[in-house]
């Protein structure tokens, strides 16, 4: 494919869960896709998969929160000489601990990851698809950006009660509402320029991290979710591919939630 035919789509926190899943599919749709993270190793094996389904991918090694990283991404878009048409904001974190000893600087390094990173990329990319033809940003926020978390559903791993108060995830839940906002907020801005920016907000998903669960705390997910399981990261890309597609060409300042009916009552 010549440079003149390829579509870039940056990814961020592209080596694992959900954002491989995004860049996979992306790469499925045509896209080349700038894999942006923190891992090495991570994003490689992305690279590597997308190689095998015989697409094309480029790392960038990068951390989202400093400027530094984020125009070490837009270094390695400009050295694949084709435009930009499609960024997913998709790197974040959660940040837990009891109510009454929250520290300032884990809470602002939450905001810096979870929102900060994605406006600055947002601001970078929109510049740049408003000089061409356009393009596409979809934020990846949160269920947690909807409503709060109940403790009792994670059991220990949680807990609601200590010397320090609950365990809560309010810097995590505020920053993931912040994101929903700031989509919409760069929808309107982005609306003349032919840039259309879109949320997902995923519920229950089976990443890494949740392989371990305990039978327990599954079941109780299980049973608080109308469709009874949890969901998968290829069913979060899908959401995200048709929003970044021409089949969604009158869509902005949207939200697609992606959660089997859990926050459904």
């Amino acid at each position: 494919m010549s440079s003149s035919e390829t579509r870039l789509a940056v990814v961020t926190g592209a080596g694992t869960g959900i954002g491989r899943a995004v860049a996979l599919r992306l790469a499925q749709a045509g896209y080349t896709c700038v894999l942006a993270g923190r891992r090495r190793e991570l994003l490689d094996e992305t690279a590597s998969r997308i190689a095998d389904q015989g697409g094309r991918a480029v790392v960038a090694r990068a951390d989202v929160t400093t400027e530094e990283g984020r125009a070490a991404i837009y270094e390695v878009v400009d050295a694949q000489g084709a435009p930009l048409r499609a960024l997913v904001n998709n790197a974040g974190d959660t940040y837990l601990a009891p109510l009454f000893s929250q520290e300032l600087q884990r809470w602002r390094d939450n905001f810096a990851l979870n929102v900060e990173s994605a406006a600055f990329l947002s601001f970078e990319a929109m510049h740049r698809m408003s000089r061409s033809e356009g393009g596409g940003i979809v934020n990846v926020a949160s269920m947690y950006g909807i409503i709060a978390l109940r403790n009792v559903y994670y059991g220990d791993m949680i807990p609601a009660d200590t010397p320090e108060g609950p365990v809560r995830g309010v810097a995590y839940a505020a920053s993931k509402g912040a994101l929903r906002l700031l989509s919409r907020e760069l929808a309107v801005a982005g609306a003349k320029m032919g840039v259309r920016v879109n949320t997902v907000s995923p519920g229950p998903i089976q990443v890494e991290k949740y392989q371990d669960l305990e039978s327990d705390t599954v079941s109780r997910f299980n049973e608080a979710t109308p469709m009874g399981r949890f969901g998968r990261p290829e069913e979060v890309a899908g959401a995200v591919n048709f929003l970044l597609s021409s089949e969604a060409s009158y869509i902005t300042g949207a939200e697609i939630v992606i959660d089997g009916g859990f926050t459904l009552w």
